[in-house]
């Protein structure tokens, strides 16, 4: 992967660490090593070894700052290069989520939804994708393929700025008086929906203005991750609260739709940069005494005027039109699975 090329230009070492090698598809996620079962499926003859990279654990680094990539980058030769990992790998550093009950949403055009487990999380229902985390652990993650895009489009279609389009969303009650967006305008993977396809449910004379459509949009994108959130739960997870990374957790209405849906509360980091900053500190742990989780407790900081709690009576109306949002998705499964 990138960060791995990277890696062996700096230290022309040939390594990868768990956390993208989990997403390969012949990783043994438990044993955290490469499986030779299913490698030995492509080619019983050939010698795995000495094609795959070596794997690196989250505490080791990848190598040393070579005498090549000293000259050619201007770099101190014998500096420790961390192995890095993926960007939602290093987004979870970055966030905290290196403990259990630590839980990261992140509001983009795609949206994702990760949390932190010391032992290896299977999803039978395929809502949840098995990851190992870039931290010693593992990282269950739901990606959604359309999560601002909803609002995206829908904003585009009438030439609004953002602040504009959350101001006329905000007009419209909870449930969007009864229209209901399923926003797969690029299909969707959770659920499971090749063929999906924009939906928009409950028009009628009465609710059919711009207010309602907009709110449903922004609606819509939260519950798509709300339903990942129900799939963690299922499993046995206790979310604490939730920290909230993104374009979209820039907006206020955006905040109070996820503490308000989701019934947690939402933390901002002060360092909006979630995965770089997430690099940064498991490079600081190769050369520190302390733990990652206590790295991450003495260096994240978190913006308190931009912590949002739910609100009781929200939340329940919440419920209503996320449990109207469920039947409309069922109702479509044989149309666009």
């Amino acid at each position: 992967l990138p960060h791995d090329y990277l890696n062996y230009v700096l230290t022309g070492e040939y390594t990868t660490e768990c956390g993208d090698a989990s997403g390969t598809g012949y990783f043994d996620l438990k044993n955290k090593c490469w499986s030779q079962e299913v490698l030995s499926a492509i080619d019983k003859d050939q010698d795995w070894d000495s094609v795959l990279p070596r794997l690196v654990k989250s505490n080791e680094c990848a190598g040393k700052v070579s005498k090549e990539a000293s000259l050619l980058f201007g770099i101190k030769e014998g500096i420790p290069v961390s192995c890095g990992g993926g960007d939602n790998m290093m987004g979870a550093i970055g966030t905290g989520t290196v403990t259990e009950g630590a839980l990261t949403m992140s509001i983009g055009t795609s949206g994702t939804l990760y949390a932190y487990s010391d032992v290896p999380v299977i999803d039978e229902a395929g809502s949840l994708a098995a990851f190992c985390s870039s931290s010693g652990g593992y990282l269950p993650l739901l990606c959604t393929m359309n999560c601002t895009v909803s609002s995206e489009v829908t904003r585009s279609l009438w030439d609004m700025d953002v602040k504009s389009f959350d101001k006329l969303a905000s007009t419209s009650p909870i449930g969007a008086d009864g229209v209901i967006m399923l926003p797969f305008f690029n299909g969707e993977r959770s659920p499971n929906y090749p063929k999906g396809k924009g939906t928009l449910f409950g028009l009628d004379l009465n609710n059919f203005n711009k207010a309602n459509i907009a709110r449903s949009a922004m609606e819509a994108s939260i519950y798509g991750l709300m339903y990942g959130l129900d799939s963690f739960k299922a499993l046995g997870f206790v979310p604490k609260s939730v920290t909230l990374i993104g374009g979209g957790a820039k907006s206020a209405l955006w905040r109070q739709m996820v503490s308000d849906i989701t019934g947690l509360e939402v933390k901002l980091p002060l360092q909006k940069e979630a995965a770089a900053f997430g690099g940064a500190l498991q490079a600081l742990a190769l050369l520190s005494d302390k733990s990652l989780s206590e790295l991450t407790k003495e260096h994240i900081l978190f913006d308190s005027s931009l912590s949002t709690y739910p609100n009781k009576e929200s939340f329940e109306e919440y419920k209503k039109s996320y449990k109207a949002w469920l039947e409309k998705v069922n109702f479509v499964s044989s149309i666009y699975s």
